[in-house]
């Protein structure tokens, strides 16, 4: 029956899906970082941390947040790049845009929030110095597609950084899996067999991974070749 209820979210996920489901959390704050901090083993802020010093920006730079949700990495974002620095957002679900406009607001540097597919960003080429995801390509299932487009957006030099979460990899977890894998799919569009360490080692020349919590939780970097 387990089995049979994760086939039936798997089959459901898609791009409308996506948006539905995060437009829901976008009007449940409260829900959403506590789901996000039990996903994360109550390490949220750490891993966020991480992905965002993994970036090495300095002041003035200008940095991408590819699936931004309501924001929660603009605070981090805008103390690496000063007031004189820029953050751009992306998201495709309109209530997370508008969340994290409202966000965007209360940090001191500019930030411009873009609803758009990553699949197709709708930045310049070779723009920013850093480009950073948390949580998003493995709702995507494209991922490919998308860390394609980020590596345009990239300038030489500049880094990725992803923070994402994969399925149960240590016994007796694993046991878990298709119980976590099909819920997750319904409430979060999430894709856990999404190859996005792979992705990022086949399109940088440099990438180096962090990984936690036996495998599950990871932080992978990459910099962007001349």
């Amino acid at each position: 029956m387990i089995d049979a209820f994760r086939q039936w979210a798997f089959d459901r996920r898609d791009h409308t899906h996506s948006q539905r489901v995060y437009d829901w959390w976008s009007r449940h704050d409260w829900v959403y970082a506590a789901f996000v901090a039990a996903f994360l083993f109550g390490r949220t802020g750490e891993f966020r941390d991480r992905t965002v010093d993994a970036l090495s920006l300095d002041h003035s730079d200008t940095a991408l947040d590819v699936g931004c949700g309501p924001g929660p990495n603009f605070d981090r974002l805008a103390d690496a790049v000063g007031p004189t620095g820029t953050i751009v957002g992306v998201d495709a679900s309109p209530g997370m845009v508008k969340r994290a406009r409202e966000r965007g607001e209360q940090v001191n540097c500019e930030v411009e929030v873009l609803r758009a597919d990553a699949r197709r960003l709708p930045v310049a080429h070779a723009r920013f110095d850093g480009v950073c995801a948390t949580l998003s390509l493995s709702a995507i299932g494209d991922v490919e597609a998308v860390v394609s487009e980020m590596s345009d957006a990239l300038r030489p030099g500049g880094r990725i950084a992803v923070l994402d979460a994969r399925s149960f990899q240590m016994a007796p977890l694993r046991w878990l899996n298709p119980l976590i894998e099909g819920v997750s799919a319904y409430i979060t569009n999430w894709y856990p067999e999404a190859p996005i360490v792979q992705s990022v080692e086949e399109t940088f020349p440099s990438v180096f991974s962090e990984t936690f919590h036996g495998g599950t939780v990871y932080v992978v970097t990459g910099t962007k070749g001349a």
